[in-house]
């Protein structure tokens, strides 16, 4: 399944050894906008250290961790360059009503043929599949049909 990930939904996941593991899975293709990267690479950091501060992490560990996360998105998912999607910025912009600085989501998944993974409604009436991350669970959750005989 081709999938846009929404920043917020990518950020959470990296946060959570279960959400990591759900962005490996070969059964997804996942893209981010190049746009969306930057802000990961500045909310990540500080979604980090609040977290580090509240669970008593050492510097050196939340270091670390910001690694490990931004590895796992090099890894995993496939940095969307913005020549790519800035020929559907107008649409995208036409149709993200809700939140305007959704659009390079919008016109990403529209320039990929791709659904948007997010726990976001803003995404909803774009046009565009949504899936939230519960149902993109139960999705996977399913028997492989390959494995099926």
């Amino acid at each position: 399944m081709r999938l846009v990930v929404d920043t917020s939904v990518l950020v959470g996941e990296l946060l959570r050894e279960a959400g990591r593991e759900r962005l490996r899975d070969n059964r997804l293709d996942l893209f981010l906008p190049e746009r969306m990267w930057q802000e990961t690479q500045w909310m990540l950091p500080a979604r980090i250290e609040r977290f580090g501060e509240q669970h008593g992490l050492a510097p050196t560990t939340q270091r670390d961790l910001v690694t490990a996360c931004l590895e796992a998105v090099m890894g995993n998912v496939d940095i969307v360059a913005e020549p790519i999607y800035l020929a559907r910025e107008d649409e995208a912009r036409a149709r993200s009503l809700r939140d305007p600085d959704d659009w390079p989501v919008v016109a990403c998944a529209l320039s990929l043929g791709a659904g948007v993974w997010t726990n976001d409604n803003d995404f909803l009436g774009t046009g565009v599949p949504t899936w939230t991350t519960a149902t993109l669970d139960l999705w996977l959750q399913r028997a492989d049909p390959a494995d099926e005989t």
